[in-house]
């Protein structure tokens, strides 16, 4: 079940999912190479470029609803605030939300493995509605 969904453009390609730690947030090294990039409080995740279209992103705590959708990745973002941000890589934030622990375990689903359209961002421990 989604509790959040938007239809966004992503400059370079670059879906941002990053705690909010402050001086203590650790951006990956791009590399151009991979599809995910990631340090134990940011993830980078390449999605379709802003110049060929538009990406449909959910966030929910659960799976997502389309069938269509594959596991690209699993593991946990840490965040001593608690708070996680969906951003791009301008910096503009797309959502937000709590969640109820420092250690958060999210899944991130995609309809294609090296720039999805359709992203769905699921974190089993929000705490709350996930604010645009």
């Amino acid at each position: 079940m989604s509790s959040f969904q938007a239809t966004v453009a992503f400059p370079n390609g670059l879906l941002w999912l990053m705690s909010e730690d402050g001086k203590d947030l650790v951006i990956p090294d791009i590399d151009g190479v991979a599809n995910f990039w990631s340090s134990h409080n940011a993830w980078g995740i390449a999605v379709l470029h802003d110049a060929d279209g538009t990406v449909q992103v959910s966030i929910g705590d659960g799976t997502p609803d389309d069938p269509s959708l594959a596991l690209l990745h699993e593991g946990v973002l840490h965040t001593s605030r608690q708070l996680v941000e969906v951003q791009t890589v301008y910096i503009d934030r797309i959502a937000s939300f709590r969640t109820s622990s420092t250690d958060a375990a999210i899944s991130i689903w995609g309809d294609d493995p090296r720039q999805p359209e359709r992203v769905h961002i699921q974190c089993q421990d929000i705490d709350g509605e996930v604010i645009s």
